[in-house]
């Protein structure tokens, strides 16, 4: 069922943001610390290595954007590929409905997360994932509205005659 996709899409961008919103603050204190450290930060390699490292965490947020648009596709081909009788659209609305209530919760939960003072200014590398989840809700009941028409208002073909 398409209508469970919606309910993977949110749970999925909302595991990997956390996560990656957590592994960025991390390295990137890590490397920090390690660059003050005058013992470890004795040769060029080394230095590189760390700002190379904090480099490929501050780019995670295209991860997420990629993630997102891939989920949003795949919603859509699948929505288009598995056969939708329009009995069931009123079930597909209820748990998009759910989706959207979920994407509530997982938008305030990264609302309060993001604005911890112990993770600092970390959210400023994360614009668009930031954007992404403070608008979870909006972007769920289009993604979910997007697969309803997909699903339920492609032409109905019952066997195609050779």
């Amino acid at each position: 069922m398409a209508a469970r996709d919606i309910l993977l899409v949110g749970v999925l961008i909302f595991t990997f943001a956390i996560g990656f919103f957590t592994i960025h603050y991390t390295v990137n204190t890590t490397v920090d610390q390690l660059i003050a450290e005058p013992s470890i930060n004795e040769s060029a390699a080394a230095t590189e290595t760390m700002t190379v490292s904090k480099t490929i965490s501050n780019r995670l947020d295209y991860v997420i954007f990629g993630l997102f648009i891939a989920l949003v596709l795949g919603v859509i081909i699948t929505g288009w590929f598995v056969g939708g009788n329009p009995i069931f659209m009123f079930i597909y609305f209820i748990v998009v409905v759910i989706a959207v209530v979920l994407g509530m919760i997982f938008s305030n939960v990264w609302t309060n997360i993001s604005e911890s003072s112990i993770f600092g200014t970390t959210v400023t590398y994360f614009t668009i994932t930031n954007n992404i989840m403070v608008n979870l809700p909006i972007y769920l009941a289009i993604i979910g509205i997007i697969g309803l028409v997909v699903m339920f208002a492609k032409p109905y073909v019952v066997g195609q005659q050779e």
